[in-house]
C-alpha cells in the first residue's frame, strides 16, 4: 500500500510531530511504501524516511518568509500564530503546501493519506485528493484552533466533513469533533497515542540517590501549570528533593521563570536535543509531574511511566481512559483535580489555592513511595508496553487494510 503522511509542522519536538514520526517508523514493518510532507526551517534535518521520499516545505525561506505556523500559541521552536497571518501569508502558505501535495499526487499517487490536525492543511488535502482515501488525525490542538479562530475555520476549513475517517487520540474528543465539523460519528475511531518503546523503557536496575528527583517536561507556558508547580515545590521545604525543568522557554517565560526560581539552586532548567536524550534523562529521575490545565492526551506522562517513574498529573480524561483502570488504581500515577477552566486552558484564579494544595498532597504521596523504595512498575510492565507505538500502529494497520 502507498501511504502519504502530511503535517504542517516540524515532525518532532511537539506531541503531534512526535506522533507523526513514530507512526511512519512503526508502519515500516508492514512493508508499505511511504512518503512524507512536513514543514521545516533553520537547516532542520529529518531521517525517518530517505530524502527522496520527502516533500518538505521550508519556512523562513524565499518561498515562505516567516516561521512555521504552530497549532499552539507557544511552540518549542520559533513560530507564527494562525491568528496573526495576513491574507498574503495565508495565500503563500496554501500555495506552498498545494505544490507538494500535487507533486506527491503525480509522482506517488497514494492509496491512503494520513493528514494530521483537522485544520487548514487537511481540508486542502481533501481538495487536492477528492478520490483518495483520507484519514484525518485529530490531536485536540486543532479543535482549540477552530474554537479560538472561527473566522479562519469559516474561510479556510471547508472539507473536514468529507474525510473518509478521523482517528482521534481519545474517545472524549468524538463529540467535540462531531459538534465542530459535523462529521458522521461512525467515521471517527479512537486509536489513542503511543510511546516509542525503543526510546522509553525502564532502566535495567533502578538507581536511587540521596535525593528524590522530580521532573517536569513540556512547553514552558502558563497553560502547563509550570508556575503553580514551582510555587508548590518551594512550599515543600524538603532538603532531599530536587526539581528539573526540561524545556525551551521563550524570552518572556525565561524572565518569568527566573523570577519564580530566584536563588533556589535545587531547581535546574535545561533542554535536551531529542527524544533519545529525553528517555535517558527520564530514567535518571523518580517522579514526573504534569500539572497541565490543558492536554490532548499527555503522552509524556505515558513515556515517563514506561521509563519507570511515578507520575503526578492533572485529571486529563483522555489520559485516564487510555491508561485504563488497572494502571489508574495501581498508585504509580496520582491524579489532581483541575480547577475550573476558561478559554480552553486558563484556570479560574480563585480555584488555584485548592489546586495547589491538592498538587502538593499528590507529590508528597509519590515522594514517600520513592523514599521507601516501593516499586509498583514490575507487575504493570506488560500493561504499559501494550500502550506503545507498536500496539497502536498494529491497530491502525488492521483498520486501513479493512477499509
Amino acid at each position: 500500500m502507498r501511504i502519504l503522511h502530511v503535517i504542517a509542522q516540524l515532525p518532532s519536538k511537539t506531541g503531534s510531530g512526535v506522533y507523526y514520526s513514530n507512526m511512519i517508523e512503526e508502519f515500516k514493518k508492514y512493508d508499505h511504501e511511504q512518503r512524507a510532507i512536513f514543514a521545516y526551517q533553520d537547516d532542520y534535518e529529518w531521517d525517518v524516511l530517505d530524502r527522496e521520499h520527502q516533500y518538505p516545505v521550508e519556512f523562513k525561506s524565499q518561498e515562505l518568509p516567516f516561521p512555521i505556523v504552530g497549532m499552539s500559541d507557544i511552540m518549542p521552536y520559533e513560530n507564527t500564530l494562525y491568528s496573526a497571518m495576513t491574507d498574503e501569508m495565508m495565500s503563500l502558505w496554501k500555495e506552498a503546501f498545494r505544490k507538494r501535495l500535487e507533486r506527491a499526487k503525480r509522482e506517488f499517487n497514494p492509496d491512503i493519506i494520513f493528514a494530521h490536525h483537522l485544520w487548514i492543511l487537511t481540508s486542502l488535502v481533501r481538495e487536492v485528493f477528492p478520490d483518495t482515501k483520507v484519514i484525518g488525525i485529530c490531536h485536540n490542538t486543532d479543535l482549540r484552533q477552530a474554537k479560538m479562530n472561527p473566522h479562519l475555520k469559516e474561510k479556510h476549513v471547508k472539507n473536514i466533513h468529507q474525510l473518509d475517517y478521523v482517528f482521534s487520540i481519545s474517545e472524549e474528543l468524538k463529540d467535540e469533533i462531531v459538534e465542530i465539523y459535523g462529521i458522521d460519528r461512525n467515521r471517527i475511531i479512537a486509536v489513542g497515542g503511543g510511546y516509542n518503546q525503543r526510546i522509553f523503557y525502564p532502566p535495567k536496575e533502578k538507581v536511587y540517590s540521596d535525593k528524590v528527583r522530580l521532573v517536569f517536561c513540556a512547553k514552558i507556558d502558563p497553560s502547563k501549570g509550570i508556575y503553580e508547580l514551582i510555587e508548590v515545590y518551594k512550599s515543600l521545604g524538603l532538603d532531599d528533593v530536587t526539581l528539573d525543568i526540561i524545556g525551551n522557554p521563550n524570552e518572556e517565560n525565561k524572565k518569568r521563570l527566573k523570577e519564580y526560581i530566584r536563588d533556589d539552586d535545587t531547581i535546574r532548567v535545561y533542554n535536551v536535543k531529542d527524544q533519545v536524550a529525553l528517555g535517558d534523562e527520564l530514567r535518571k529521575k523518580d517522579i514526573f509531574i504534569m500539572p497541565s490545565f490543558y492536554e490532548g492526551l499527555g503522552l509524556i506522562a505515558i513515556e515517563s511511566l514506561a521509563c519507570g517513574l511515578y507520575v503526578v498529573a492533572t485529571e486529563i480524561e483522555a489520559l485516564k481512559t487510555f491508561l485504563g483502570e488497572e494502571i489508574n488504581k495501581s498508585g504509580i500515577i496520582k491524579y489532581v483535580p483541575l480547577p475550573r477552566i476558561y478559554d480552553t486552558d486558563k484556570p479560574v484564579e480563585e480555584d488555584l489555592p485548592e489546586f495547589k494544595e491538592n498538587l502538593k498532597k499528590a507529590i508528597l504521596c509519590q515522594i514517600q513511595k520513592v523514599r521507601e523504595r516501593i516499586d509498583c512498575h514490575k507487575e504493570l510492565e506488560d500493561k504499559i508496553k501494550s500502550l506503545s507505538w507498536e500496539g497502536i500502529v498494529d491497530k491502525m494497520n488492521k483498520i486501513i487494510n479493512s477499509i
